[in-house]
């Protein structure tokens, strides 16, 4: 056992929290406040704003592989160093961008960083500080993606847009995740517990050998190559993958949608408090339910809270379904962290866990790129929401048995 009373480990939770409320508030639901008073500035329509976020996802997916591989064998710490760096000097060149070209190009390197800070590092130094209770504790983690929507969102939209304009927005997020991430990151996160002198929690012996930073090769589980070769891995990149289409759809363009709907833009925003609200719950609820039940179910219960969302935001012309879309969003958004990351543990083993989830995330982070271009495009040709976001509903709703379906590869069967 540890002799301290208080874990180290539960500091390593805290920097994980930390991380991604910034990462996702200022990166993820950022993007939905900022669009609009961009788009007017420059006149530039719905589908060309939202082509800014497909860049950023497909950046951040084309490398999630990457930062797989990086955090195997370099560690969470020096890639989330890296990754505060580059978030931290996009943010601030957005302030000054001018033209089209390059807010896109920008948004592509927003998304390197953006990945680099983001669940693969987190979920990775959280996997090697637990080995008990290590769904609750990526639960707890994962809760500021959701707060980060609840905190930052109407924050940025409410009173950095209103009183210093966008520009100046992202001036303040720059200025506030290189001060708060670069000194956070340098003095608390180590990569194992063996350089406190202590071992994951729940385990009886330390895992990882002096000067490796890495796991691969001290336990179980299945390479990139192998883990590609599973039906499994298939399964749960095309169903994770329209989950991801699913939820960007919606969430980015939710107050779009509900201004047409007939609600003030103010009262829209406010929704995006109430989704992160809800999704914080969910990280947790979900972390702990992975700790109870196959993650793979527990990823069937998160697509059909967002297949239900997209039926009620359909509906949405009084405040009562607006709040229980919110909840549902939320509730649906919540599990893809928790859910992935056990999923890839309990499914492929620990041996390239960060290749493999990196892997998964390209699918995943493909499907959140397109949504709102997707939705945006339908939108400016048909003048509604109503036939992408009742597609998706179906599909997410189809995923659900296709995931269940899924099987540990033999040789990690108990």
């Amino acid at each position: 056992m540890n002799t301290s009373r208080f874990f180290y480990g539960y500091w390593i939770i805290l920097t994980g929290f930390v991380t991604l409320t910034l990462n996702w508030g200022f990166g993820f639901y950022g993007f939905s406040v900022l669009n609009k008073p961009i788009a007017s500035e420059f006149t530039w329509s719905r589908t060309e704003v939202a082509t800014a976020f497909l860049v950023f996802c497909l950046a951040a997916a084309a490398i999630s592989p990457a930062v797989g591989r990086l955090t195997d064998w370099h560690g969470p710490r020096r890639v989330l160093l890296a990754g505060t760096i580059v978030m931290s000097l996009s943010l601030f060149l957005l302030s000054r961008t001018s033209a089209i070209w390059n807010f896109y190009l920008l948004h592509l390197f927003l998304g390197f960083g953006w990945m680099l800070i983001g669940p693969v590092p987190v979920s990775a130094a959280v996997t090697n500080w637990f080995s008990r209770r290590r769904g609750t504790m990526q639960g707890l983690a994962f809760i500021g993606i959701g707060f980060g929507g609840l905190a930052l969102a109407p924050l940025i939209g409410n009173y950095l847009v209103p009183g210093l304009g966008w520009r100046g927005a992202y001036l303040i997020m720059a200025s506030a995740l290189l001060a708060v991430m670069l000194p956070m990151v340098f003095i608390i996160v180590r990569d194992y517990p063996r350089a406190k002198g202590l071992r994951a929690y729940g385990d009886a012996v330390a895992q990882v050998p002096s000067g490796s930073a890495s796991r691969p090769g001290m336990t179980a589980g299945l390479n990139l190559k192998e883990g590609l070769g599973t039906g499994a891995f298939w399964i749960a990149a095309v169903t994770f993958a329209i989950y991801g289409l699913a939820n960007t759809a919606a969430v980015q363009n939710q107050v779009s949608i509900l201004s047409e709907h007939g609600f003030a833009t103010t009262s829209a925003v406010v929704t995006i408090g109430i989704v992160g609200l809800s999704s914080a719950a969910g990280k947790f609820f979900f972390g702990y339910l992975c700790d109870r039940i196959s993650p793979k179910y527990a990823a069937g219960l998160s697509f059909s809270f967002t297949a239900s969302a997209l039926i009620v935001i359909i509906q949405a012309y009084s405040l009562p379904y607006v709040w229980l879309y919110s909840v549902l969003i939320g509730l649906g958004q919540g599990g893809w962290a928790p859910n992935m990351a056990m999923l890839v543990a309990s499914f492929f083993g620990l041996k390239h866990y960060g290749a493999l989830q990196g892997a998964l995330y390209l699918a995943f982070l493909g499907g959140s790129a397109v949504g709102p271009v997707i939705a945006g495009f339908v939108y400016d040709r048909t003048g509604s929401y109503y036939p992408v976001l009742l597609t998706l509903s179906i599909l997410c709703f189809a995923s659900i048995p296709l995931i269940a379906t899924i099987r540990k590869h033999k040789s990690l069967r108990g």
